[in-house]
């Protein structure tokens, strides 16, 4: 079968993008990077030299569809045309990937929406509800096939095996679960390439980010949505005024300066499941000698409890640990979790976990999941007197 022929948005220098997605996609026989869009023509470029991508790999530089074409030199220095614009409407594209800042996810990926691209675009979808629904009323008049949100801490094995103990039985009934979590982010300053963070107003946050990742792999294993009475929830801002550092977070670049975004939550409520649930989250780093994550799933026969240095499962930690404990026998035990991918590391294996499952027809996260991940958050920021 030939490979799915992949239009990438985002590749740049440095970040999220050339640590999570290009590893996979660059190894597996699956999937065939042929487009490059970044913010100019000349960033493409670079990007397709970086990473050593073929010379054949074609640079945009706008993803809105109005055309205008550019000469550019290739790797191989010989003069080609391209297109600066259309890599919705290049027919050499089968799946459109979305690796940009949140607030810019809608002007970014609604051309390919709406030329009918399969697309895979990060977590959050939006900015806020009603982005996320506009993306998903577009998905759905384009008719796309295949649009897929990467929440991929349910692909996590860690997660897998978690939801498989329960699944046999392994502490009997579930009679309740609490999560608790230290972000890492948000203590007494943060540096400046992370500075979007603390505006509340561009969408990629605590809330968003950590508490939208973390709050769905705790319902994938434990059932999604809350019942008839709903959940109860604070969100709160209580660093309002942070340093904002250099990148080595050393200089101090302003001493005073305001953050928006928020850094406290809980959430208590029962599941659809049936099952309690307590989830709190705070930022700044993890009390000492203690797990940034504890989160424990407590049954009638036994506990589970997971741990690392930090929420976010979707990425992983050389600590991760997951204990079952045995009530009766008063056994503990640590789980081999194992790993079925081992081409790729760190944050990238995940990532190629969604891509490998998007080749197999399973779609991850779709944009109608996404929309109500996002329809929780909304309703967690009315609750609290917070507009967004």
């Amino acid at each position: 079968m030939a490979p799915t022929r992949v239009g990438f948005i985002g590749l740049s220098k440095s970040g999220w993008a050339p640590r999570a997605h290009l590893p996979y996609l660059k190894s597996s026989p699956d999937y065939e990077i042929v487009a490059i869009c970044n913010s100019s023509v000349e960033s493409a470029r670079e990007a397709i030299k970086l990473y050593e991508l073929p010379s054949s790999v074609k640079a945009y530089a706008n993803p809105e569809g109005k055309s205008r074409p550019h000469v550019i030199l290739s790797i191989s220095n010989s003069i080609k045309l391209t297109n600066t614009s259309d890599i919705a409407n290049d027919k050499d594209v089968d799946l459109v990937v979305c690796s940009v800042r949140v607030d810019r996810h809608l002007p970014t990926i609604s051309p390919s929406l709406r030329a009918g691209k399969d697309v895979l675009v990060e977590w959050p979808l939006g900015k806020n509800l009603a982005e996320a629904e506009e993306l998903l009323a577009l998905k759905n008049v384009g008719g796309v096939k295949n649009a897929v949100v990467d929440l991929q801490a349910r692909q996590a094995p860690i997660v897998r095996k978690a939801k498989e103990l329960i699944e046999q039985g392994k502490i009997g009934s579930v009679l309740s679960s609490t999560w608790t979590g230290a972000a890492g982010t948000f203590g007494a300053g943060y540096g400046k390439s992370y500075e979007y963070l603390g505006r509340r107003e561009v969408g990629g946050n605590m809330v968003t980010i950590h508490f939208g990742h973390a709050v769905d792999y705790v319902q994938y294993v434990l059932g999604y949505g809350f019942n008839e009475h709903g959940a109860k929830s604070v969100v709160a801002n209580r660093r309002p005024i942070l340093k904002l550092l250099e990148d080595d977070g050393k200089t101090v670049i302003e001493e005073k300066h305001v953050k928006t975004s928020d850094d406290t939550i809980f959430l208590t409520g029962t599941l659809s499941s049936g099952i309690p649930l307590s989830f709190s989250l705070r930022g700044d780093k993890a009390f000492k000698n203690t797990p940034g994550l504890d989160w424990r799933i407590y049954g009638s026969t036994g506990e589970i409890r997971i741990t690392a240095s930090g929420p976010f499962l979707q990425i992983g930690y050389p600590d991760l640990k997951l204990e079952v404990y045995d009530f009766e026998s008063d056994v503990l035990e640590e789980v081999e979790v194992g790993d079925d991918l081992e081409e790729v590391e760190g944050p990238a294996k995940n990532v190629g976990r969604v891509y490998r499952g998007v080749g197999e027809g399973e779609n991850n996260c779709t944009f109608e999941d996404a929309v109500e991940r996002h329809r929780l958050i909304a309703g967690m920021y009315r609750e609290n007197g917070i507009e967004n």
